[in-house]
């Protein structure tokens, strides 16, 4: 079985978990590994840069020391024989960072800063892995995976390039990636935006004809509520991928949404693991009918923002809606949730981007509000609309909640709530009470 495997940042977060990783990789017999940077990296290079915009130059270099203390110390604890060059890719790594933000007289390169957490991160395990006795080889990703003009994989360009690479080769060889960085149309290091490790897995496995996609993180699979937040979760054991799209789209952290469809359309299943128990079952994604529950699982998407659209006057109008979407689509910014009323047209938005521009070209002809700091709530089952009585039960579960907006009808797989985010809480618990048995799904 070809088994393409990626592991987030937590998980090679430290030198005893990068040792833990390492025994992964050799007992799943993993073709090709995707590496997110350790934990705290890209929050630190995008201080960094943010530091180095606003002529902060001291807080710049304290974060620099930071990251050089903290791989410093990964390497010590770690490596042997490879240490001189695991440091010297450490210092090349800070140079290009220091290079970039202190002596280019252009615009910062972000983009360019924020690689090389993964470039490091991968580097550093993969002279462990070949310390361990393995044969492990170091790709670059943006060496094969490429965007096109509109940011978009060349899923084609990629199936050609890493395949060349990977597959004919010795079938011993561990082949180590890095999951988030790519190259863009122009020919500069870009990235596939956060949470885009997942995404590279996916893609990355596809083109290498993997049997299976592995998601390593720290929690035991896809659970049926969010457990940060919520006490008495569980973890779902099956799932299909149009529910697990579902739930990664509206919040699920455990998974980026765009993983599913490229796994779904080649037919290769996603396995949810935990790297910190190794041992538990974790959560299958495969293609098959849904789950036969009512209520299989709530995930919960904050920082949404509704745009409240009134216009008496042309609401009804032949290609009213159409004009309203034009500008959205004009400025890239997705609809999330959409209610109409007689005069009225609700939406919500998670990117607040361009939301002045949009406010601005839609006022000519209509009155605008927004309100901030929602949360959107999905729950995920077989919603039905013949199963008479499943709206009742969720809604008399959040009775003492204020609801501002209500979506259902788009499929029978979920129905979306929007309340605010003070609310969330106590909303996600309320839920999980209501609707779940906590034994079941163990």
């Amino acid at each position: 079985m070809i088994k393409t495997l990626k592991f987030g940042g937590t998980s090679v977060g430290s030198a005893a978990n990068m040792r833990r990783v390492a025994g992964i990789i050799a007992s799943e017999g993993a073709r090709l590994t995707v590496l997110s940077a350790m934990s705290g990296t890209t929050d630190a290079l995008v201080k960094i840069s943010g530091a180095a915009k606003a002529g902060d130059n001291e807080t710049a270099k304290a974060t620099i020391g930071m990251l050089r203390e903290k791989y410093s110390t990964c390497i010590d604890e770690l490596l042997g024989a490879n240490q001189q060059a695991a440091t010297e890719r450490m210092e090349d790594a800070l140079a290009t960072i220091a290079n970039e933000i202190f002596t280019y007289r252009g615009e910062v390169s972000d983009k360019l800063i924020l690689a090389q957490g993964e470039l490091l991160t991968s580097a550093i395990f993969c002279y462990h892995m070949q310390e361990s006795g393995h044969k492990a080889v170091l790709l670059t990703s943006p060496e094969f995976m490429h965007t096109d003009p509109e940011g978009k994989p060349d899923t084609a360009r990629l199936g050609r390039e890493l395949a060349a690479r990977v597959t004919g080769t010795d079938p011993d060889i561990f082949y180590i990636a890095q999951g988030f960085i790519c190259t863009d149309a122009n020919g500069n290091i870009s990235n596939l935006g956060r949470g885009g490790s997942d995404y590279s897995a996916a893609l990355m496995g596809v083109a290498i004809g993997s049997d299976e996609v592995q998601i390593w993180t720290d929690i035991d699979g896809m659970h049926n509520n969010d457990p940060r937040v919520v006490d008495k979760t569980f973890p779902i054991r099956r799932m299909s991928f149009d529910e697990a799209a579902e739930l990664a789209y509206f919040g699920a952290k455990i998974l980026h949404p765009a993983t599913i469809q490229p796994c779904k359309e080649a037919g290769i299943n996603v396995r949810l693991k935990n790297s910190m128990e190794p041992q538990a079952e974790g959560t299958l994604i495969s293609d098959g009918e849904d789950n036969a529950m009512d209520f299989h699982a709530i995930a919960a998407k904050d920082g949404i923002t509704v745009v409240r659209i009134t216009s008496a006057r042309m609401l009804m109008a032949y290609g009213f809606l159409r004009k309203v979407f034009e500008v959205f689509e004009k400025y890239r910014t997705p609809v999330d949730m959409i209610t109409t009323s007689e005069v009225e047209v609700s939406l919500t938005i998670d990117s607040t981007c361009h939301l002045d521009e949009i406010i601005r070209e839609l006022s000519p002809f209509c009155t605008v509000e927004v309100d901030r700091d929602n949360t959107i709530v999905c729950i995920v089952g077989c919603i039905d609309y013949q199963h008479v009585g499943l709206a009742a039960r969720i809604f008399d579960g959040i009775k003492e909640v204020p609801i501002k907006m209500i979506s259902y009808g788009a499929n029978h797989r979920s129905m979306a709530i929007l309340i605010a985010t003070e609310h969330k809480k106590r909303t996600l618990q309320a839920l999980n009470d209501h609707l779940f048995d906590c034994d079941c799904g163990k």
